[in-house]
């Protein structure tokens, strides 16, 4: 047999990297079933085996919601004349996906039905953008299969209103296998990463977390041109309360202080643990008058709080800010000039806000020079 390999050459390598999958897929055939498989049409096979390939390469390098989106997708190329609904049900994160064919009414309203049974309102289409044919028989909605309830990975649940074959029932269930556990390592990825960015005690970013953020918000104001502030805050005469009532209860007003910050701050700002008792918060957007009412907002529910020890002591804390902004200062000494504030809020009296002296503002001859020679610049 001869082939046109200026055509073919694509086509014929991947079959024969697939052909070269088969023993594989009739272990795994095995595995799943208990006795041989009694796959016996080679394009069958492929087919299968490409189908597996697709399904596995979709779920790489993605969050757990975006593996189940594109989980669903694929398992309705199976059938695509039907409608699938795909739960993945792990503590409070439930995810519930729609694919395959357009579901009637009376379908969307069993998935309605499901969703409230599994507690999962929000649901995320990812069916054919083709209308479903108004004279097709009436459907309902089955398990087509499921993993194990109880596991550390949760529950991975298919519904469809048809019936798959045992061949493509082996597919789904080793498909719903492998998902389960890509979920199960994506999220004990991002509870490691998350630790890694996360002070444990006030539950605020860390200072590792902070040095990544606000490089890349400096390079974005620079870059468009758009204001980015930074408070730095730190507790007045902490070393007296962890001289006088204990480590322990220093602890205690830090992961206090840490729950006040987390409530005042904005959603997009970053608030972090800068080192000991000292806190910094990154305000992306936000101009030096902005950055002053936040801060003084901040100050005055510190004030406010009343923290009660172990030895039912009752303690009152109050913090001194500063506060610099790219509107004011160059970027590269944002950092320093809210370190400076800080300095003169404590001289002053502590308890108060304070902000940097404007100084001209340092313009970059050229970003492509600047990188290389941060210090090139000249006054305007």
């Amino acid at each position: 047999m001869t082939y046109n390999l200026k055509n073919n050459s694509k086509t014929a390598a991947a079959n024969i990297f697939l052909s070269s999958l088969l023993p594989l897929f009739s272990r795994l055939a095995v595995t799943l079933s208990g006795s041989p498989t009694s796959l016996t049409n080679p394009a069958k096979e492929l087919t299968a085996l490409t189908f597996l390939h697709d399904f596995i390469d979709s779920l790489e390098l993605q969050k757990p919601a975006a593996m189940v989106v594109s989980a669903a997708r694929q398992l309705a190329h199976l059938n695509p004349d039907s409608t699938l609904v795909l739960f993945s049900i792990k503590d409070q994160e439930k995810i519930m996906v729609v694919a395959g064919t357009k579901p009637s009414s009376l379908t969307n309203k069993e998935i309605l039905e499901l969703g409230k049974k599994f507690h999962t309102p929000k649901v995320t289409d990812a069916t054919l953008k083709r209308k479903r044919l108004s004279s097709e028989p009436r459907k309902t909605l089955a398990v087509s299969a499921a993993t194990e309830p109880g596991s550390k990975s949760g529950q991975l649940i298919l519904y469809s209103t048809i019936r798959p074959t045992p061949k493509e029932s082996q597919l789904i269930n080793y498909c719903l296998q492998h998902l389960e556990k890509r979920l199960n390592e994506t999220r004990n990825w991002q509870e490691l990463e998350k630790a890694n960015r996360i002070d444990n005690l006030t539950g605020l970013h860390n200072r590792r977390h902070f040095d990544e953020i606000i490089k890349k918000e400096c390079e974005r104001a620079d870059r468009y041109h758009r204001p980015t502030s930074l408070i730095m805050l730190d507790l007045d005469y902490f070393k007296k309360v962890n001289d006088n009532f204990g480590h322990q209860t220093g602890d205690m007003v830090l992961e206090k202080l840490g729950k006040v910050m987390l409530a005042q701050v904005r959603h997009c700002d970053s608030p972090c643990r800068y080192g000991g008792e000292e806190f910094a918060i990154i305000l992306p957007e936000t101009g030096l008058f902005e950055a002053k009412r936040i801060a003084e907002r901040l100050r005055r529910e510190i004030e406010r709080q009343n923290i009660v020890t172990h030895n039912n002591i009752h303690l009152k804390i109050t913090a001194s800010l500063g506060i610099s902004s790219t509107e004011d200062i160059c970027t590269f000494d944002l950092v320093a000039a809210a370190d400076q504030a800080l300095y003169r809020a404590k001289e002053g009296g502590r308890n108060q806000i304070a902000t940097t002296p404007k100084a001209p503002r340092q313009t970059v001859i050229e970003p492509a020079i600047s990188h290389c020679f941060p210090a090139q610049a000249v006054i305007n």
